[in-house]
């Protein structure tokens, strides 16, 4: 699959892709200019599995995924998190993170064991650094899912912070 650029990736920051030198090497590029090729591809930090259709269905049915137990060493709920403290290189900040814990709707899912993009590679060999925060999953039946085919937990932080909102504590 290949992404034009500049692209907002799930999860993560926009994403400015550089000319790679080859002209106008696709139709985003003849088109738009090197910051619009669709050539750049790219490279998982994990290898994704195969979906485990018999969870999907149960999602397709409405039951809720599993939240996680504890929140992992990166959650965007934990104090001093890059979230938290409002580096833009991220996709929330404290007030949206309150915002989706307060929401009725809103679920956010734990990124352990979800794929995330390393590298961009241009056909040319131009590689660029990915973001740590560019996760990539596939999502189905409104969930994201691991790379081990299974769906992603929802978010520990952001259950507990649920909970306090709930309860009425605002801490």
């Amino acid at each position: 699959m290949t992404y034009c650029a500049p692209r907002v990736t799930p999860g993560g920051p926009a994403t400015d892709l550089p000319d790679a030198g080859e002209g106008a090497c696709c139709w985003g590029n003849v088109i738009g200019g090197p910051n619009h090729c669709t050539c750049w591809v790219p490279v998982y930090d994990l290898e994704q599995g195969p979906l485990d259709e018999t969870l999907a269905g149960w999602l397709a049915a409405g039951v809720e995924p599993n939240t996680a137990a504890t929140m992992c060493g990166g959650c965007a709920y934990r104090p001093g998190s890059p979230e938290k403290l409002g580096d833009d290189r991220h996709a929330a900040d404290a007030d949206e993170l309150e915002r989706v814990a307060g929401s009725a709707t809103d679920r956010f899912f734990c990124h352990a064991g979800i794929r995330r993009v390393v590298r961009w590679r241009h056909p040319s060999g131009a590689e660029i650094d990915g973001h740590a925060a560019s996760y990539h999953p596939p999502i189905r039946h409104g969930a994201p899912w691991r790379a081990d085919g299974q769906p992603a937990e929802l978010c520990a932080g952001w259950a507990a912070r649920r909970r306090a909102l709930t309860a009425g504590g605002a801490r």
